[in-house]
């Protein structure tokens, strides 16, 4: 009898070690599974499929103002600053249709003082101050106002650059004072629609003159030095005399130099060529992908305009 009970526990005791050993080798490939199934997830996450792209395209802000549906998208990055100083906005939207649509850029100067409060602020009074009139917007409307203002609380120690454009009906006027830049994509090309207010200009109008050789104004090392700012004491920004007609599929693009100092001319018209919301993401990784040493902030606004009726 006592024979027999051991053999029973014998056997039991057997059964038991293969359970257990059966139960481990379960747990480890259910583990292995798991396993799999977090790497293979984090991959997907992390490399957007149609269905991510076509909600970052959903995105987008569309403007309708009876003649042209305009679509909106814009970047802004640090880069390698230790502050964001660019700025920008957009006019409300709720009065996009009836009172035209207003975008404004500015980039506060690093080197000097309360660049991303003076750039801000500069942006917020701007938009403020919307809707205009294009009989309002005469020689440089009130920037010189703006730029006095500016002056008087920071005594010529702080400033910002700005581009502003606004669109109504189917004309377009824009200003813009130092060296951010207002691009416009048309048939293909890329055109700088104003001028770089930069000593280096000023000495390339020199030469054209004699008054200075090709060399020295291509290469004085004060080239990039700004000769308007917003917030100097009186300020002479480049703006349009008569308001600019728009055409059917324009792309229009403003930038602080963070960009156009990063990106080649052929590398934004590239993006451009893209939708809006494409191009900024195209914009961004170009920068990325360029790892410039002391990478600027950057910040760009893209708009396309499409006719009502026509091709787009």
């Amino acid at each position: 009898m006592v024979i027999a009970l051991n053999q029973i526990v014998d056997t039991y005791t057997k059964y038991f070690d293969k359970v257990k050993w059966i139960f481990a080798a379960c747990l480890v490939v259910l583990l292995i599974i798991l396993l799999i199934h977090i790497l293979v997830s984090g991959r997907k996450r992390n490399s957007p499929d149609a269905s991510d792209a076509s909600e970052k395209s959903e995105k987008s802000l569309y403007m309708d103002n009876g003649r042209f549906r305009i679509e909106i998208g814009n970047v802004q990055g640090t880069g390698e600053r230790e502050e964001q100083q660019d700025a920008f906005a957009f006019s409300p939207s709720s009065k996009w249709k009836d009172k035209g649509f207003l975008a404004v850029l500015c980039d506060g100067m690093g080197g000097l003082d309360s660049g991303a409060a003076i750039s801000n602020k500069l942006v917020s009074d701007i938009i403020a101050e919307f809707p205009y009139s294009f009989e309002k917007l005469k020689d440089g409307w009130i920037l010189d106002a703006l730029s006095n203002e500016i002056f008087q609380n920071y005594a010529g120690r702080g400033g910002t650059t700005l581009i502003i454009t606004y669109i109504k009906d189917d004309k377009m006027w824009f200003a813009s004072v130092g060296d951010s830049d207002l691009l416009l994509l048309r048939n293909g090309r890329i055109y700088a629609m104003n001028t770089r207010q930069e000593y280096g200009n000023t000495l390339l109008m020199r030469a054209a003159e004699g008054a200075v050789s090709m060399d020295q104004a291509l290469f004085h090392s004060d080239a990039a030095a700004l000769t308007e700012f917003m917030g100097a004491k009186h300020t002479n920004p480049d703006f349009s005399i008569v308001p600019w007609q728009v055409m059917d599929n324009d792309v229009y693009l403003l930038c602080s130099d963070g960009i156009s100092d990063t990106l080649s001319f052929e590398e934004i018209r590239e993006a451009m060529m893209h939708t809006p919301s494409e191009c900024a993401e195209l914009l961004e990784k170009g920068i990325i992908q360029k790892s410039k040493k002391y990478q600027d902030n950057y910040t760009a606004i893209i708009f396309a305009v499409h006719k009502i009726g026509g091709n787009s």
